[in-house]
């Protein structure tokens, strides 16, 4: 029973006291100090002025920046002040013009990144809101569930097996509540939580009297008031105290940077060759400056970073969309590299909607309705979850099933609580429900569970076992979930063994779901094996998996996982598609064997005893209906629990991957044809091949493709039909480096044979030269949407096509505005110029076509 607060004023409505004396002083002591009635909880007014007490229940968290901030942080890019001071520096030395059209070219270079930026805050923005935890609150007499940022002190917070506390709590009812505390005191053994007031000066891993923020309810259940809130919490302490470490960077952020280190090296030795040749061929200052500035702009890498955030960013929000919630961004690049499901039955491959299909005996169905309703409220009895349902506790999915049976209208159908004696719900050590009430002035047993393990209890003598067995033989076949339901026949407290009688099998039907056997089939068809791990029945678990597509021929019962080695496991792995009768290890160990076996590893779960192989996976997928304690662990969370979501999410992985690779082949092809176009024209004895503003034209355009337009990239044809990507290949191969310098190659010998040959203005012949590197850099970008299908199997991508037009107008509009014409130095190009010119962007496109579709080898056009 509840210690109910003597009447008596809060000292301060709102302050936290889990910090000063909590832990030590009586449940009735702290609920009157910090002034709340259990039984009802806050009202709206209370909560309303304690947050403007105590603040949200949330850690320091990064705010989001205001536009203002996005364009300061934008300004002070390093290529940005690179440019600002080049501009700076040209005036300095005379030229004022281009210095001036340098920082005017900023504008659209700081606009197009704070757009980028403010569309990925929104992406960013929406995965946040949708990750937040929540928390089972009770006020104003009613349970609710919350956001966890929006309790306070003084709070009633429920909490059961597999949540995760939401904050600092001062328990006021325990119930078998065993805690989860390693990440406070890095004990790794769940301790129990109590209602007895703790020594004063108990340390904070000896106070059981609170439950802290962030650890883990690993069985039972427990209320308690809100003691301390957000920075006050005893995690929030320690986070105070630590400092901020860099976070590890995943292996494509990685690759990334090493990119970028490549071209930087490139680039400083761009800018000292143009320089140098400059002054030894007697030049003047500015020109050499100029030169210098625009081999700057051309070789500094500045998109690959953008790239990677703006694809990840909003790939993340179009999964959401779906119903897939990315925890972890970098989890996306793993997702196209997957080879191994290991995946739960109930609810990912079924529609965790249990109904209850059959009660049976040995002799038969039980088919009179009055028998039969009086098991099911037998069976619900036994359920110790079901004793609880008026204290705010969530049924569990047998529960919910007996009492759908049973009926709303039944006035019996929940148990009464205050008969309750003793209870213990299932576990990892004995997967069934055990409770012992008083009915009818005496006190009975009931036992629900795992068939063979219920009657592996001491038994009535002249239970014939093998009868019951041969029922649940039998009835495995039809893929239920078998539950075995039996009674005390001995008193609880006796001097012998309490013995049991078994009363009936209860089958329950839950369907699988309708998308599944398809999905399953995607699996299969793109190289990804799929491994059901279940407690259930070897029998059943057979059944549900070939109705879901699965061949189970082949099914290991867990005990024989037990017995092998990890070597015969590394052997027996690619064969293997079902573990029944599993417990959490095995899939534990399933997955490091896997992993040591160079396997990329995905794993579904639900449950707290899930989360140690969800932290083993390469990729941790927990369910939207399972515990808290598993979404903290994993990468990715499906809304809908669904298997044909997960797939979704492998699938959209391998397109924004593909998606990456594509818009790096675009950005480091761009970079060769300028690096090789100034470099080559500057040997053969031009000053200044390009001007600044020519190529922050250029680059503005490479900012845009690669941020929006490869970010909108469907996907291929086919691309679920190929074998999955491994991890250790980067997605520039030196085969593909060659590829695509061969192409920026090209663009640039064919501008520089340009200028070398064609008559007309110095003037005239670098606009030519430029026009054709533009005009090839957006062929280029449409050709490469696919390396090795044709372009024109692809289905279009609306927004990629329609920056090319919009440049080709703008390249053609230049020459033809005064203003533009002298800031760009552009001059009319005839009929003959733009044949060249398109000769030049075509050729190496269709040459690449016909490649593909000839050969389908991949090349770069």
């Amino acid at each position: 029973m509840r210690d109910q607060p003597p009447e008596a004023e809060p000292v301060d409505p709102g302050r936290s006291v889990a910090q000063s004396d909590a832990h030590a002083r009586p449940v009735a002591d702290v609920l009157a100090q910090i002034g709340v009635d259990p039984a009802s909880g806050l009202s709206a007014p209370d909560i309303v002025r304690r947050r403007a007490t105590a603040g949200t229940n949330e850690l320091a968290t990064q705010e989001r920046p205001s536009v203002l901030g996005m364009i300061r942080e934008a300004m002070t890019e390093p290529f940005v002040l690179l440019l600002f001071v080049a501009g700076i520096l040209a005036m300095i030395v005379g030229e004022v013009r281009d210095g001036l059209l340098v920082l005017v070219g900023l504008v659209p270079i700081v606009g197009a990144d704070v757009l980028t930026t403010f569309r990925s805050e929104n992406a960013l923005e929406s995965l946040r809101q949708a990750a937040a935890p929540r928390a089972r609150v009770r006020r104003d007499r009613q349970v609710e569930d919350v956001l966890a940022a929006d309790l306070v002190p003084g709070d009633m917070v429920l909490i059961q097996t597999g949540e995760i506390v939401p904050a600092d709590l001062r328990l006021t009812r325990a119930e078998a509540l065993l805690i989860d505390r390693s990440m406070l005191t890095g004990e790794s053994i769940p301790e129990p939580g109590t209602t007895t007031p703790d020594p004063p000066d108990a340390a904070m891993a000896d106070r059981h009297a609170l439950a802290y923020a962030g650890t883990a309810v690993v069985s039972g259940r427990a209320e308690g008031v809100v003691v301390a809130t957000g920075p006050a919490t005893e995690v929030g302490r320690i986070a105070r105290d630590l400092a901020v470490t860099e976070r590890r960077r995943s292996p494509l952020q990685r690759e990334l940077d090493r990119l970028v280190r490549i071209l930087l090296v490139v680039a400083v030795g761009l800018i000292l060759i143009t320089t140098g040749l400059g002054f030894v061929r007697g030049h003047p200052l500015g020109a050499n400056v100029l030169a210098g500035i625009s081999a700057a702009i051309a070789a500094i890498p500045e998109e690959p970073p953008v790239l990677l955030a703006v694809v990840l960013g909003l790939g993340a929000y179009r999964l959401l969309r779906r119903g897939v919630l990315v925890r972890r961004l970098s989890a996306e690049e793993t997702l196209g590299a997957v080879d191994l499901i290991v995946t739960d039955k109930t609810g990912t491959l079924t529609e965790n909607r249990l109904a209850l299909r059959d009660v049976l005996r040995p002799d038969g169905a039980v088919v009179d309705p009055a028998v039969r309703a009086d098991i099911v409220r037998l069976a619900l009895r036994a359920e110790e979850d079901a004793w609880h349902l008026d204290d705010g506790t969530r049924p569990g999915s047998f529960s919910r099933a007996l009492l759908a049976a049973i009926g709303a209208d039944d006035p019996g159908a929940r148990p009464d609580p205050a008969d309750l004696v003793a209870g213990e719900g299932p576990t990892d050590g004995h997967p069934y429900s055990l409770t012992w009430s008083r009915r009818g002035g005496a006190t009975e047993g009931q036992v629900i569970g795992a068939p063979e393990i219920v009657l592996g209890l001491t038994l009535d003598r002249g239970v014939d076992r093998a009868a019951w067995m041969a029922v649940v033989d039998a009835e495995a076949g039809q893929g239920g979930r078998l539950l075995l339901l039996a009674r005390a026949t001995t008193p609880r407290d006796g001097d012998q063994p309490v013995r049991w009688s078994p009363v009936a099998v209860l089958a329950f039907a839950d369907p699988i779901r309708a998308d599944v056997p398809a999905a399953i089939g995607l699996a299969r068809r793109a190289g990804i094996q799929t491994i059901v791990v279940t407690g259930d029945h070897p029998a059943t678990a057979v059944t549900i998996a070939r109705a879901a597509g699965i061949d189970a021929d082949d099914v290991v019962v867990g005990t024989d996982l037990a017995g092998w080695s990890d070597a015969e496991l590394t052997d027996r792995l690619a064969a293997m598609s079902v573990v029944a009768r599993a417990v959490p290890e095995d899939k534990l160990r399933l997955v490091d064997v896997a992993r040591a076996a160079g396997r990329t590893v995905a794993v579904t779960g639900d449950g707290v005893n899930d989360a140690p192989a969800l932290q083993h996976a390469d990729v941790a997928v927990a369910m939207g209906s399972g515990t808290a304690v598993a979404r903290e662990a994993s990468d990715l969370v499906l809304g809908d629990d669904s298997f044909a979501t997960l797939m979704y999410g492998l699938r959209e992985g391998r397109r924004i991957v593909a998606n990456v690779q594509k818009g790096l082949v675009f950005v480091v092809s761009t970079h060769v044809a300028l690096l090789g176009f100034i470099l080559i024209a500057t040997i053969a004895g031009f000053s200044q091949p390009l001007l600044p503003i020519q190529i922050l034209w250029l680059e503005l355009f490479i900012d845009l493709a690669t941020s929006v337009a490869f970010e909108r990239e469907p996907e291929e044809p086919g691309a679920m039909d190929r074998p999955p990507r491994r991890r250790d290949r980067p997605l520039l191969t030196g085969s593909l480096l060659a590829r695509i310098s061969l192409a920026g190659g090209f663009s640039a010998v064919a501008a520089l044979i340009l200028m070398l040959t064609h008559d007309g203005t110095p003037d005239h012949v670098r606009w030519l030269a430029y026009t054709s590197l533009v005009v090839a850099q957006i062929v280029r970008a449409y050709a490469n949407r696919s390396l090795e299908r044709p372009v024109t199997s692809l289905r279009p991508n609306g927004l990629l096509a329609g920056a090319i037009v919009m440049v080709l107008l703008a390249q053609l509009a230049i020459p033809a505005v005064p203003v533009l014409a002298d800031a760009f130095r552009a001059t009319p190009l005839d009929a003959t110029d733009w044949t060249l010119v398109a000769a030049i962007a075509l050729g190496p496109a269709v040459l690449a076509e016909v490649l593909r579709r000839t050969t389908g080898r991949v090349w770069v056009a």
